[in-house]
């Protein structure tokens, strides 16, 4: 069931944890890094010594719901996962690891970057689930080049939601956007 954000037109989803975390409603989690457009916070299940999501707050499913319009977002996800890395004393970049969990690999429909530091660090046992270009973790540089190649969905005349716009599932794998025997390969 969703509700209104206080002071916005804006819905929420309250069966989904992340929503209710951007939204400032749920009293355990607490948030390090929050903008207009994003917040930061740690994961429960921590990989890394240094293990947090960065989060819209507006309600994304995944991955696969974004298209060119959302690169600027990704970009600002791992912006935001950078400085908050930095702002604890870790500036090795190439001992850091940013990226998506894709359907169905997620444990939380709502889009969410994972930033983990030191990479070197990850633990053994929950390793395979950042494997970067496999097909359960993307890394956010990777995501944004398949972005480029995805259109927005056009509406169709007369429809009123998203279910009624028209969606090519051929075109979002064409050049090796997002399906499961695709996700491994890089646009040329």
């Amino acid at each position: 069931m969703a509700k209104d954000k206080p002071d916005s037109n804006e819905e929420i989803d309250e069966t989904c944890i992340f929503c209710l975390i951007a939204n400032e409603q749920d009293k355990e989690t607490r948030i390090i890094k929050k903008n207009m457009e994003l917040v930061c916070f740690r994961d429960i299940w921590p990989a890394a010594p240094h293990h947090y999501l960065v989060v819209p707050i507006e309600h994304i499913h995944s991955c696969f719901s974004l298209h060119q319009g959302h690169i600027d977002l990704v970009e600002r996800m791992a912006e935001m996962g950078r400085a908050v890395l930095h702002d604890r004393g870790i500036t090795d970049t190439n001992d850091m690891r940013l990226g998506f969990h894709q359907p169905p690999f997620t444990s939380v429909d709502h889009l969410h970057l994972h930033v983990l530091a030191p990479a070197s660090k990850i633990c053994k046992y929950l390793e395979f689930k950042f494997i970067p270009r496999s097909y359960r973790f993307v890394t956010e540089s990777s995501l944004r080049q398949r972005l480029k190649g995805i259109t927005p969905p056009v509406k169709k005349r007369g429809a009123t939601n998203m279910s009624e716009e028209s969606l090519d599932q051929n075109e979002l794998c064409a050049g090796g956007a997002f399906c499961l025997p695709c996700l491994g390969t890089t646009t040329s």
